[in-house]
């Protein structure tokens, strides 16, 4: 079977093509799909650590301290010591971090309707539900 028929293949391009357009309507906001994801882990967990956000986000812890610090220099989020374990640093978002993740969240709230809108309600369920499926393969193969 050519590479391009396979399973993998189909999941690669559509990974890809959706993240290239969810990176162009960021692009608007000045973020990336990085900074975009902690932002959103951020705005449902404030006031957790990088570590908890790097494995939220399924990154190396180098990876983002290097993402929480550019969104700190933009001002986008704060750092502060854990007022019971002072060693602990939390990370909020600030109110401009918060205005704008929640105006690029929308953005990309909108793309997903646009790409959900190609399907019926039941082939977006379907869809969920196999690749939740391919996952968890993927998961069991890798350990």
């Amino acid at each position: 079977m050519h590479y391009s028929e396979r399973l993998l293949g189909y999941v690669k391009r559509a990974e890809q093509t959706s993240q290239a357009a969810k990176e162009l309507v960021l692009r608007e906001f000045g973020l990336t799909p990085a900074q975009q994801s902690a932002l959103a882990i951020l705005s449902d967990h404030p006031g957790i650590t990088a570590a908890q956000l790097a494995r939220k986000c399924a990154v190396t812890p180098q990876t983002m301290n290097s993402t929480l610090g550019r969104l700190e220099k933009a001002g986008l989020i704060a750092r502060a010591a854990h007022p019971m374990h002072g060693t602990l640093i939390e990370i909020r978002t600030t109110e401009a971090g918060r205005e704008l993740f929640d105006r690029a969240d929308a953005q990309v709230a909108a793309l997903d309707a646009t790409l959900a809108a190609a399907l019926t309600a039941d082939e977006v369920t379907t869809l969920k539900e196999l690749l939740t499926r391919v996952t968890e393969a993927a998961r069991r193969r890798t350990g």
